[in-house]
């Protein structure tokens, strides 16, 4: 049976939802701080906040825009922010991620994404923060990065 991540778990900034470890904390009914994604929680881009004044005035009242880099702002300050933290701290990039949904579509990342980051003992889903999978506690690497020819 081949898995997948619910399309709508991609966040505007291209972070993927699902592999949060506050969202993950939210689907295994953690008793701890949690999110249930910015498009399913029908808010704002979470990371972002109010500091945005491009995709989130966007979203507000043109469903069209769905995609930071659909955004004439693109990219801004806080992406670029965002960008250097996920790097330095979690070897993964929301600009890539971003140039690999306007490139390849959503639901090609979501099959990269569902490959690089399911557990190889439960097929779970392993957080980007701890590289924990919150299903069976195994703490585990990452397959290797994608092939960037894309």
């Amino acid at each position: 049976m081949k898995k997948t991540i619910p399309l709508e778990l991609i966040a505007p900034c291209g972070m993927n939802c699902a592999i949060c470890s506050k969202y993950l904390a939210y689907v295994n009914e953690l008793d701890r701080n949690y999110c249930r994604g910015c498009r399913p929680g029908n808010k704002k881009c979470s990371y972002l906040f109010a500091k945005c004044s491009g995709i989130n005035s966007a979203l507000e009242g043109n469903a069209s825009a769905s995609f930071c880099f659909e955004c004439d702002q693109y990219p801004c300050r806080q992406i670029d922010r965002m960008d250097k933290r996920y790097k330095e701290n979690y070897e993964m990039s929301v600009k890539e991620n971003l140039e690999f949904i306007h490139k390849l579509g959503t639901e090609k990342f979501f099959e990269e994404q569902y490959k690089k980051y399911h557990c190889s003992q439960c097929g779970g889903l392993i957080s980007i923060h701890n590289r924990k999978c919150f299903k069976c506690h195994t703490v585990t690497k990452l397959v290797e990065k994608r092939n960037k020819k894309y």
